[in-house]
């Protein structure tokens, strides 16, 4: 059950009802009509866990690696990723999510040697040509 957001009055500044971890109140200021922050209303839980997938997602580290894939190989990336979650869930043949990681592999390879020839190609334009 979602529970809408009220933005804060800013002449009642009015702080989330719950108590911290270590026992002191909670500064943040209330969102919900509950009294409670983001943080600690119940009612919120599957808005903080989407929250924290879009952050995980997005994390500099992740972001990093992405870009250290070819743009055109990122999407047999996703596949990839989205194949594992289903046979984690059972929803796919580990048999078949093997296969598929095989293909990638190939077109990793391929990838691979593609852009050796054409770096290749350009030092060799670059230096005079083959001699």
């Amino acid at each position: 059950m979602d529970k809408a957001l009220v933005k804060p009055n800013p002449t009642e500044r009015k702080r989330c009802a719950a108590p911290r971890r270590d026992g002191q109140p909670c500064q943040a200021p209330a969102v919900t009509a509950a009294g409670f922050c983001f943080t600690h209303d119940p009612g919120l839980a599957t808005q903080r866990a989407a929250a924290r997938r879009r952050g995980g997602q997005n994390s500099a580290r992740i972001v990093r690696l992405r870009g250290l894939v070819p743009r055109r190989l990122s999407d047999i990336y996703d596949v990839l990723e989205d194949a594992l979650g289903e046979v984690r869930a059972g929803k796919l043949n580990p048999q078949q999510a093997s296969a598929m990681a095989s293909v990638a592999r190939a077109m990793v390879a391929a990838s691979r040697l593609g852009e050796l020839e054409e770096r290749l190609r350009e030092l060799e334009e670059k230096s005079g040509g083959v001699k």
